[in-house]
């Protein structure tokens, strides 16, 4: 507790509500001006009757701004019609309230469009509202009626301005929120952009028929990754053959439309916008017909123009003269072999560029926004010939199709995407508090902290150091990659010459660690280090992210410590329910990182199980630290003992009484928000409640009668298959029991079984593509869910006669299986084995860095995951594969024709 001296404190009621918010907790306010944030208080509550100094402080303590969030949330409140409605809403829902808050107190301009349209609060608390993404065809017909109610051509740009508040606000509560990742934030943007051109061009457009005139939009809008404060890179494009008076006509449209957007009004501008990648730039006018831009590029464009013409999009227009546009982009951009010179240009062009930047930009500085978009955009033109799904452009989409086609390697590909997802997210939370398009990052520390806070970091010395790291993971890659390694002679470069390909990822994981030469030394004087790290860095590339975190991992693996098999779970059951949050994601992550280490350097069939302690040890520390009375319960795999590294964790969480189902809930809502920080601090932990009764949309936290209800009433037979798995994780039996009854309460009759098995087609006719149900380890054709489903039908006709009721492993209840006398021994042997190697083999695709459980088609990736698991060749693999899938599938398909009997 701080100790007052030098002044008497009066007693009034006033005075103690201004020294209460300066100390709280035994720490000085979040808050610079206490004294005007508690005024606003006591304002509120004279204006609603409502006590809110309790929750207030808590309301605020998260936000970038506190102070800022505190007087905008006066000033919307105020705005409402009913400020006492909305703030109930907002005490009953501490998290909606924060993530309000967030905006409040981390955007001005988003505040203020808030506190100019209070309505639009409900996005806040309605989920499904807020979770609705933006298309174009869907604001575009939002917009044409919004349009139509227009009553003047300055109240319709008005209503055009105010859609875009509308639905900038939901984007920015996504984004804040977490619920949508960060690509898909940048598209959302861009599509809003999109759709704002049409229907401006729609309002300035006044002759009869569709807009003749074709808008392009360049640079971010075209690759569809704007920022909330981007400028739009626009072109206009007119169809050939007109005459002076259309020219001069269709110029005036263009005019008019760029002032439409460009220009200030009372809700602000739509947007910034540049013609100035036109040809001859700001020198050229503003219209040309279509065959003059071919013209152009055929005869005049200098190499960076066709660099930015990849990443051109028509946005609206004129199918004809889009498709025009399109083919002139794959001819120029994608024309065959670059001459050397060319390429060497640009990138010298790049290194100007940089020469020109300051440490704290973002953008054009070394390891930042323009080296990850830059070594994609020219891998791009070199390669881009030889498929058309080399072209893409946006930059995340770019990078894949690249690491397909194995002209980037995975770990590299991977931290690239690691690198410009931060570097884009930062430059978001930059330009979203005042939203000015700046690069720069703040100098002063208040600003900086505001930053810190808005990328969910406690200070900024923990952001600047993890930048920093990021910096120069992708200003090494780019040198690597472009320019050749400089230096010889050092243990680095000995050491990076020795691993050939494999030289990228090592410097990226060793260049930001501390004491780097060290390592460095310690792998040159050691071969059987450098094999080591050589061997991790070819199996498990997804590990990378991980060791470049933690000397301690890095330590482990370099000394061969990590092959002695330390239990990493013990350190999260001996940890302190109340440690800070970021103390606990780290020990997570490094259990997590320690155990699939040593299973990438020495496979054994134990991974799933650790996985599982492990989440476990995690999931009791946040009962405790939140004192949760409810019970958990595992689900799926995470109750069956089939964890991957990057699993989630389904569960249903349920309560005894339902009177103490509003506190229960609470408490759910506060378990799920621990979870939330917890992988935001960096824990690989994601839990999954959709299981649970009425889905998604349903309570977090159910009664026992609740359940109960449920069952009687509307479970249906899918919901039951789902609950067969299920393990107490904290809590009373009665709740395993009574999901057991619901699980096996109802006899699997012909009738539910052709219910399930119109369930299981439809798994794998919309879940799978056709041409991937043959490499599909989870879904395809007697993969994993086959597996399951060929147990859990077995067990939902003879839950007496199986293991069910008594195990929720899937290796005890497949041996289970012989015993009743349902399957023999080999076929039971069969489903073991088929078990262990899918298992596995979905492992290696995680450490592989190869996603949606798919075996690859490309040769390399094929090759390189079969080495990882054991095999000669890739062929080898895909006849083992085949071998255990058919097995499989004929198992999963007898067992019907069984069930059906």
């Amino acid at each position: 507790m701080q100790y007052i001296t030098a002044r008497t404190v009066p007693s009034s009621r006033h005075h103690w509500g201004i020294l209460r918010a300066t100390i709280v907790k035994g720490e000085m306010s979040a808050f610079r001006d206490p004294q005007a944030v508690e005024r606003a208080r006591e304002r509120l509550e004279i204006a609603t009757g409502i006590s809110i100094e309790p929750a207030w402080e808590d309301l605020f303590t998260q936000a970038a701004n506190p102070d800022q969030g505190a007087v905008n949330f006066e000033r919307w409140l105020m705005a409402t019609g009913s400020p006492s409605t909305y703030l109930m809403m907002v005490l009953s829902a501490p998290r909606l309230g924060q993530l309000l808050v967030s905006i409040l107190g981390g955007s001005q301009p988003l505040a203020d469009s808030l506190i100019q349209n209070p309505e639009l609060a409900s996005i806040v608390f309605d989920p499904s509202e807020r979770a609705r993404k933006p298309t174009f065809e869907g604001l575009v017909q939002e917009g044409q009626l919004l349009l139509k109610t227009a009553s003047s051509p300055s109240h319709a740009l008005d209503r055009l301005r105010f859609l875009k508040q509308r639905w900038t606000l939901s984007i920015a509560l996504n984004d804040l929120a977490g619920t949508w990742p960060q690509p898909a934030v940048w598209e959302a943007i861009s599509v809003l952009a999109q759709s704002l051109c049409e229907l401006a061009l729609e309002a300035v457009w006044k002759e009869e028929g569709p807009p003749q005139i074709l808008v392009i939009g360049f640079g971010k809008l075209g690759g569809n990754e704007l920022n909330y404060s981007s400028d739009i890179d626009l072109v206009y494009v007119a169809p050939d053959g007109i005459d002076d008076k259309t020219d001069r006509s269709l110029t005036k449209v263009c005019e008019a439309h760029t002032r439409a957007i460009a220009e200030r009004m009372g809700r602000g501008q739509l947007y910034r916008v540049d013609l100035r990648l036109r040809p001859y730039g700001g020198a050229g006018p503003i219209l040309r017909t279509m065959r003059a831009y071919e013209a152009y590029y055929e005869l005049y464009a200098e190499p960076w123009e066709i660099q930015a013409l990849m990443r051109s999009r028509p946005l609206c227009g004129p199918p004809e003269l889009a498709a025009r546009w399109e083919a002139m982009r794959e001819r120029w951009c994608f024309r065959g072999k670059w001459a050397e010179n060319t390429v060497e240009s640009m990138l010298d062009m790049r290194q100007r560029i940089e020469d020109l930047s300051n440490e704290g930009d973002l953008k054009r500085g070394r390891g930042g926004i323009r080296d990850v978009e830059f070594l994609v955009q020219i891998l791009q033109l070199l390669h881009g010939q030889e498929s058309e799904n080399l072209r893409r452009r946006p930059t995340l989409s770019g990078l894949d199709a690249l690491e397909e086609a194995s002209y980037v390697d995975h770990a590299t590909a991977e931290l690239l995407r690691e690198g410009y997802t931060f570097l884009r997210q930062l430059e978001h939370r930059l330009q979203m508090a005042d939203d000015q398009q700046t690069h720069a990052l703040p100098v002063t520390a208040e600003a900086r902290l505001a930053l810190a806070k808005r990328m969910d970091e406690p200070d900024w010395a923990s952001l600047d150091a993890r930048l920093e790291k990021v910096r120069q993971v992708v200003g090494n890659i780019y040198i690597e990659r472009f320019r050749g390694r400089v230096e010889s002679g050092s243990d680095r470069a000995t050491v990076l010459d020795q691993l050939g390909t494999d030289a990228i990822a090592l410097a990226s994981w060793f260049d930001v660690l501390d004491e780097k030469d060290a390592f460095y030394g310690a792998l040159l004087s050691s071969e059987e280090s450098l094999e080591r790290v050589s061997r991790l860095i070819r199996r498990a590339p997804w590990l990378l992210r991980f060791c470049r975190e933690s000397i301690s991992l890095t330590e482990q693996i370099v000394s061969g410590e990590i092959e002695e098999g330390h239990d990493s779970t013990r350190r999260i059951r001996n940890l302190d329910p109340h440690s800070p949050p970021e103390r606990i994601a780290n020990a997570l992550k490094n259990a997590l990182a320690e155990r699939c280490t040593q299973w990438a350097l020495a496979p054994h069939d134990q991974l799933q199980i650790q996985l599982g302690e492990l989440y476990e040890a995690a999931l009791h520390l946040i009962v405790a630290r939140l004192d949760i009375k409810f019970d958990v319960l595992a689900l799926g795999s995470f109750a069956s003992n089939d964890l991957g590294p990057e699993s989630d964790l389904d569960m249903v969480l349920l309560v005894a009484e339902q009177s103490d189902h509003k506190d229960a809930e609470r408490k759910g809502q506060e378990f799920l928000q621990f979870v939330n920080l917890l992988r935001r601090s960096g824990a690989p932990i994601e839990v999954d409640l959709r299981l649970r009764p009425d889905g998604g949309k349903g309570l977090l936290v159910r009664s026992y009668e609740a359940l109960k209800q449920y069952d009687l009433e509307g479970m249906e037979m899918w919901e039951r298959f789902a609950l067969g798995h299920a393990r107490l994780l904290s809590g009373s039996e009665r709740s395993l029991e009574l999901i057991r009854r619901c699980t096996y309460g109802v006899p699997l009759t012909p009738e539910r079984l052709r219910e399930l098995v119109r369930m299981k087609r439809r798994i794998e006719t919309e879940r799978v593509q056709p041409s991937q149900v043959h490499r599909n380890v989870k879904l395809g054709r007697g993969g994993l869910n086959d597996i399951e489903w060929t147990v859990r039908l077995t067990e939902m006709r003879y839950p007496s006669a199986t293991n069910a009721l008594a195990t929720s492993d899937s290796g005890e209840r497949i041996r289970s299986l012989v015993h009743s006398g349902l399957f023999n021994t080999v076929e039971v042997g069969q489903l073991l084995e088929a078990r262990e190697h899918l298992i596995s083999l979905r492992t290696w695709l995680t450490l592989q860095g190869l996603k949606d459980d798919l075996l690859p088609e490309n040769p390399d990736r094929l090759q390189r995951l079969a080495e990882s698991a054991g095999y000669p060749s890739g062929n080898e693999l895909l006849l083992r594969f085949q071998s255990v899938t058919h097995v499989v599938r004929g198992l999963f398909e007898g067992t019907l024709e069984r069930l059906k009997a």
